[in-house]
């Protein structure tokens, strides 16, 4: 189930540019709220109640599995995503914070409140440049239990070691991306601070460097954008924070193989099997590997088969919102490839692979090519001909990616 592109007429732009309006008043909405019921009636005051915002936006699709909160580098608090999702009309999503699930219960009872149905996640980093892996948890009440008990208590001391060593990676990183800026002939005064990221994150720690590709991207004006080639935070993270990490990394280049890139989350996935809780992990944004770890897609296909055999890697994100055509052409082609050596015995897996589509890596609702952030429930959404209803390509329906990662979590929960 491929997305139809759109078509570049003017009615195409209009649609778009009332949809991109009414975003940004349900974000300035939601920012000043403290409850569901205040950010309801300041939509009525807008004139834009529930039903006639979901007729302008259109989503494209009711589920989105890949969001962030403030509890990593997103912007809003878990909570405000459940408010944020009912209003665009989404009937399904997933919290995957990187290396945190401090905030699955906030989003969980405010989702369950409102109708909207929350999958616990979490997105855990590697050694590996480009590399995160995607665990999700179908069955929240296993997933609150687990955390209480002995294993689970362990993973989450692990998780904090992961958030201190980010926090004090990205301090160091935001020293690296000033130099950078004053490179580019960015007044020092304009630099990128600690207070402007501790504000951004609510004084709440860890901090973490992709926020600070937003806050960089920010002092560009559009003439130094375009003589870059920086027009988003993904293309300012690939070029000037992403090699500042790498700078920072133990090993030469930031570079190492994948089997001790990935050895302490292989430890992790296991421990979490053995739990009995039921999970279900993907490979995210493959494109990633390209961009940032500068794999080939040979050496792509051979990480994903890696992962599969011994990682209990479930599947990958395909149709993402990083995703062109050609990409999910690729996609599929390894992900072909590679259940076919399941089906036949080649690779061990308790089954297929499975095309994880419906994720957007949401992180800050401000759509527009100007901004280049993504959107939940759209991918991004711009001005663009194929981008004015977002740029999400769905593999199969929601209830079909549902059903299947119910399934292979059904698998996961033997002891």
């Amino acid at each position: 189930m491929t997305q139809v592109a759109g078509t570049n007429t003017g009615a195409d732009l209009i649609a778009y540019r009332a949809r991109e309006s009414a975003l940004f008043q349900i974000r300035d909405a939601a920012a000043i709220a403290d409850t569901w019921d205040a950010f309801h009636t300041s939509l009525e005051a807008l004139d834009i109640p529930e039903a006639r915002a979901r007729q302008i936006l259109d989503s494209p699709v009711t589920m989105d599995l890949h969001l962030h909160s403030a509890h990593s580098d997103g912007e809003n608090p878990p909570h405000k995503l459940a408010w944020l999702a009912r209003v665009i009309g989404l009937k399904t999503i997933a919290m995957a914070d990187h290396d945190n699930v401090s905030g699955c219960r906030a989003l969980y009872g405010e989702a369950m409140l409102l109708g909207v149905s929350a999958m616990p996640a979490v997105e855990l980093s590697t050694g590996q440049a480009g590399l995160e892996i995607l665990v999700y948890f179908p069955d929240a009440g296993r997933f609150f239990d687990f955390l209480t008990t002995p294993r689970g208590r362990r993973f989450l001391k692990y998780l904090e070691r992961k958030q201190q060593a980010v926090h004090e990676a990205t301090l160091k990183v935001v020293a690296s991306v000033n130099r950078w800026l004053k490179r580019q002939g960015i007044a020092s005064e304009a630099r990128v601070t600690e207070d402007e990221l501790d504000a951004w994150f609510g004084g709440q720690k860890p901090y973490y460097p992709g926020t600070v590709a937003v806050l960089g991207l920010k002092r560009l004006s559009p003439a130094k954008r375009k003589r870059l080639g920086i027009h988003d935070p993904r293309r300012f993270n690939t070029k000037v924070v992403a090699p500042a990490l790498k700078r920072l990394a133990a090993s030469p280049g930031g570079r190492s193989n994948i089997a001790d890139a990935t050895s302490d989350v292989r430890r992790q996935l296991a421990s979490i099997r053995r739990s009995g809780v039921g999970s279900v992990t993907v490979l995210s944004h493959p494109k990633e590997l390209v961009t940032k770890g500068k794999m080939s897609i040979g050496q792509v296909a051979s990480t994903i088969e890696y992962l599969t055999a011994e990682a209990g890697l479930d599947g990958v994100e395909v149709g993402c919102s990083r995703d062109a055509e050609a990409d999910v052409r690729v996609w599929r082609e390894i992900i072909d490839d590679i259940n076919a050596r399941i089906a036949d015995g080649g690779i061990k897996a308790p089954g297929p692979l499975i095309m994880a589509s419906y994720s957007s890596d949401f992180h800050v609702l401000a759509p527009g090519r100007a901004t280049g952030e993504i959107t939940l429930g759209f991918g991004l959404l711009d001005e663009r001909p194929h981008h004015q209803r977002g740029n999400l390509r769905p593999q199969t329906s929601p209830e079909e990616l549902l059903e299947a990662m119910r399934h292979r979590s059904s698998l996961r929960t033997n002891r």
